[in-house]
């Protein structure tokens, strides 16, 4: 005689309580986020907690030395997309559709070896922490950044608060 019904997979089942968080993060967490990102200006919030760093020192998740570290190697990251590869970051789409060639600005030679007089060091600070701290930092600098490159980040934001000077209020 025939079962009623859907056929059972063939897998084994999950014995006890499941930890989702640990499996996946909350999509709807990330939808909410960006809704209040959106709107940060209009419900008169810091427009430095629209960023993914700004939203983990809200969650406690980084310090402030941290989150301060974070804004200011994203401001770098900015100026390196300009000055150096000539393009612009825009805060809207979504992230494959970030990257947009640039309104033809040339820098001149003078502006771009100033610039890299800047962004060297702090660069050299991050790379005593690893490449791999260096591509989650960098992940996390442009809101691309998942909970699993967070300890690496971490430790790629301390040795930059370092470089930077950022003593504990």
């Amino acid at each position: 005689m025939a079962r009623a019904g859907r056929k059972r997979k063939d897998v084994l089942r999950r014995v006890g309580r499941v930890d989702w968080r640990a499996m996946a993060e909350d999509p709807s967490l990330l939808t909410k986020w960006s809704r209040y990102r959106d709107r940060i200006s209009e419900l008169g919030g810091d427009p430095h907690t629209a960023s993914q760093a700004g939203k983990m020192h809200y969650l406690r998740q980084l310090t402030a030395l941290q989150a301060e570290a974070a804004e200011r190697w994203t401001k770098l990251l900015g100026e390196y997309d300009r000055i150096i590869l000539s393009m612009s970051r825009t805060p809207r789409p979504a992230p494959l559709e970030r990257v947009q060639p640039g309104q033809g600005y040339i820098p001149t030679p003078e502006e771009v070896e100033r610039f890299l007089a800047r962004f060297q060091p702090a660069q050299d600070a991050i790379l005593k922490a690893g490449q791999p701290a260096l591509a989650a930092l960098n992940r996390l600098c442009r809101d691309e950044a998942s909970s699993s490159v967070l300890p690496e980040a971490k430790r790629a934001l301390e040795s930059l608060a370092v470089h930077f000077g950022l003593k504990q209020a």
